[in-house]
């Protein structure tokens, strides 16, 4: 079924004029919608190189075909480059930018980004902020930029560079080590631009840096726990690299021509659900009520709007974003980004690495296999990592969380489940005490010896945590009375034989 065709059923009682108009549109497709307070656009692109700029609201765009430009805005955007070579801005808050196939040049901005660059040899500039960065199969450029940054690694990457990797003890910027990968696969060698690190079908350059400079903290095995041998003990956290980060293009796009869906879908589609699809792209729109929304085996967007919604997105990587309301969110297969928002929401992600942000509430976060990140957001939340490598992460509002399952001992005394600290708190910030349920992690004390938010690790003893716990958004540091077994230095001063 063409698009044009799929409207049509959609929108039966309009007349041939409008229905026309409607059609003529759809080389490109904006429409938005307010969720959650602000206002949400959504917006496609065509077959040709398109410019898709930012907005005021969150944006969710889709380049498609051609060589596109796109820009993200001030709030949390989801932006899609699609075939072709693509530059794709994200501007300021927590971002995800995907190339897709073809030579795409990425910018993440300040925030929490997660940039995948696909097929292709791309440049991926993430900016500030503890951020995921991922160049996919193709000689790739990757900048992390100022805050730590969880560079991937696997079988299939291709030969990368990475130009501002922050090296040493701290867990900070790190490889996450995927794809069954051991240590025992990873060769290094110094070279005149860096150290090399290569396995069979691909390798990563760590320009600046030597193998002298490496640290157990370097290295995540996102699958299973994994140690590398320690020789040196370090003096203290390392210093944050230099970067070459530059800030991304601001990207004014036209208005739309398709902006006449805006009108048509405040009116035809007020308060029914929304759904259609766009070259394998599928929408679901929730309304007020509490609703059911069930993906595809493709990649989903769904909102739920107001109501206590249970959204499913099956396979294919998902957003998924539930609005307002006591709402259950299942991401089920492929890399999904789920969003709880207002209300005491269950976010479960699946079997691959994802994004789970609980928002405001006290939710319940269960991310599942692979290396995933889980935010609870405000509210005391309760957050289980699953198998795998995970960051849970915390700011100084984010209230009184518990981690069910958080992995300390055995072969995870190196880089494997932590809690990153967001802006604003400092190493001297944090206290860490024995409880009867586990390890308090608390921050910004105040005179009653209370904290302003905490952390529950339960079952995990004060003694039982390592440095690479603990990870920093400004710079290495080291909490006061931890162990730094597991953020020791890996090889020889000089440089001798690999260990």
């Amino acid at each position: 079924m063409s698009r044009n065709q799929h409207f049509s059923s959609l929108l039966p009682d309009l007349t041939d004029r409008v229905a026309d108009t409607l059609h003529s549109a759809l080389d490109g497709l904006h429409f938005d919608f307010t969720a959650g307070g602000h206002v949400h656009n959504v917006t496609f692109g065509g077959d040709r190189g398109d410019v898709l700029g930012g907005s005021k609201g969150a944006d969710l765009t889709w380049g498609l075909g051609g060589d596109d430009r796109i820009g993200g805005g001030a709030m949390d955007d989801v932006l899609h480059g699609g075939p072709g070579a693509d530059l794709v801005s994200g501007n300021m808050g927590d971002d995800g930018a995907e190339g897709g196939d073809g030579d795409d040049t990425l910018y993440g901005g300040a925030g929490a980004d997660t940039l995948l660059g696909g097929a292709g040899n791309d440049h991926l500039d993430e900016g500030d902020g503890h951020s995921t960065v991922d160049g996919g199969m193709g000689d790739d450029t990757l900048i992390g930029g100022g805050g730590p940054d969880a560079f991937m690694i696997g079988r299939m990457n291709g030969h990368d560079v990475i130009k501002d990797f922050t090296a040493g003890p701290g867990i900070f910027d790190h490889l996450a080590v995927m794809d069954g990968l051991q240590w025992t696969d990873l060769a290094f060698a110094d070279t005149a631009d860096g150290v090399q690190v290569t396995w069979d079908g691909g390798s990563v350059l760590l320009e600046g840096v030597s193998r002298s400079d490496l640290a157990q903290d370097d290295f995540m095995f996102g699958d299973a726990a994994e140690l590398p041998p320690g020789l040196r003990e370090p003096a203290g956290p390392a210093d944050e690299a230099p970067t070459p980060s530059v800030e991304g293009p601001e990207i004014a796009g036209e208005p739309q021509a398709g902006a006449v869906f805006d009108v048509l879908a405040d009116h035809l589609f007020n308060g029914r659900t929304l759904s259609f699809d766009i070259e394998g792209n599928a929408i679901l729109r929730g309304t007020a009520c509490a609703d059911a929304l069930t993906g595809s085996a493709e990649s989903d967007t769904i909102f739920g709007l107001a109501g206590n919604d249970t959204i499913l997105g099956l396979a294919g990587d998902d957003h998924l974003q539930s609005g307002g309301g006591n709402d259950t969110v299942t991401g089920d297969g492929g890399m999904d980004r789920l969003m709880g928002e207002a209300g005491d929401d269950r976010l479960s992600g699946g079997a691959e690495s994802d994004e789970l942000m609980g928002g405001d509430g006290d939710d319940y976060l269960d991310e599942g296999a692979a290396h995933g990140m889980l935010n609870g957001g405000m509210g005391d939340d309760t957050l289980v990592g699953g198998s795998g490598a995970d960051a849970f992460m915390v700011g100084m509002d984010s209230g009184r969380d518990v981690v069910l399952d958080f992995e300390a001992t055995g072969d995870a005394q190196g880089a494997f489940d932590h809690i990153a600290f967001m802006e604003g708190i400092q190493p001297s910030d944090v206290v860490v005490r024995d409880t009867a349920e586990g390890a308090l992690v608390g921050w910004g004390m105040v005179g009653d010896g209370t904290f302003m938010g905490s952390i529950l690790l339960e079952g995990v003893a004060k003694d039982d945590l390592r440095q690479s716990d603990f990870m920093f958004a400004e710079a290495p540091g080291f909490v006061e009375g931890i162990g730094d077994f597991g953020s020791w230095y890996i090889f020889p001063e000089s440089g001798g034989p690999i260990a």
